[in-house]
């Protein structure tokens, strides 16, 4: 048995053309996903850890309970290490070192220490703000003396013989020893001479030796002493022990600075004027 579908002229025609409409939306539709761009990720956002330029020395006086105030240097490098030196004005001997690891927030917005205290600090565009225990900031009339600002890198400031045509040669006296001020009126000082010598005093004894410098890179050969008693407490074994460490100079007005690596400085001198140095 035979069935036939008869449909009148004008709905064989539109029938037709739906069937045609459908077979060429088709490909059209499949092309138009082909072209289309792959959807990004969004860029992820700015923050302190990945948008400034932290790394570098920080230092700053922040309010003390028991003391003139609280001299802190702090000192972050690009691989997270830390080094950290605490002075009480007016009521220790020297600086707290402490040194270690630093780890960032998940907000990349602070970081924290690994010392005892666990210091917190928020990062900011060339300045540290000291944070709370919990990571808060401390308020108060002192709230804005917790900042420690980012200091001129050494090496920027440095003044190197060769590309400057000034030298170290001359006399400079000891104005600052482990960043602490030293009397204006000591004796303390240190002597260069283009040769590659060094003279000095100590507080209680002559001493003599090499240095060898080239560019802002300078270290000590072993510096010999005399070997009087010193009748009462004196900055020698204090200064002995930073030269050693001494491995490059920064040059800022007539103020030389001693340092090691891109720490504090280890030591600052005054350059003497003639009727000064003699």
């Amino acid at each position: 048995m035979r069935y036939s579908l008869s449909l009148p002229g004008s709905s064989l025609v539109c029938t037709l053309f739906a069937i045609g409409m459908l077979a060429g939306c088709q490909p059209e539709s499949s092309s138009q996903a082909l072209n289309m761009p792959l959807q990004q990720s969004p860029a992820p956002a700015d923050t302190s850890q990945n948008a400034l330029d932290w790394p570098g020395s920080y230092q700053g006086v922040v309010p003390c309970a028991d003391c003139a105030g609280i001299k802190v240097t702090l000192q972050l490098a690009a691989n997270q290490q830390y080094q950290l030196s605490r002075y009480y004005q007016e009521r220790a001997d020297e600086p707290e070192q402490t040194e270690g690891q630093f780890h960032w927030s998940s907000d990349g917005r602070t970081i924290q220490l690994d010392d005892a205290a666990g210091s917190q600090f928020l990062v900011g565009e060339n300045r540290l703000l000291l944070l709370d225990q919990q990571g808060q900031r401390i308020g108060g009339e002192l709230a804005a003396q917790y900042w420690l600002d980012k200091q001129q890198d050494q090496q920027e400031e440095a003044e190197p013989a060769a590309a400057s045509g000034l030298n170290i040669a001359g006399k400079w006296q000891l104005i600052e020893l482990q960043q602490q001020s030293v009397a204006d009126d000591n004796k303390v000082f240190l002597q260069f001479d283009p040769a590659g010598r060094v003279t000095g005093y100590t507080g209680c004894n002559n001493l003599t030796g090499n240095y060898k410098m080239q560019d802002a890179m300078l270290s000590f050969g072993p510096l010999a002493t005399t070997r009087k008693a010193c009748l009462e407490d004196t900055l020698e074994s204090q200064l002995l022990e930073q030269l050693a460490k001494v491995d490059n100079i920064s040059i800022s007005g007539e103020v030389l600075s001693l340092n090691q690596a891109r720490m504090a400085p280890l030591a600052r001198f005054r350059r003497l004027e003639q009727d000064e140095a003699e």
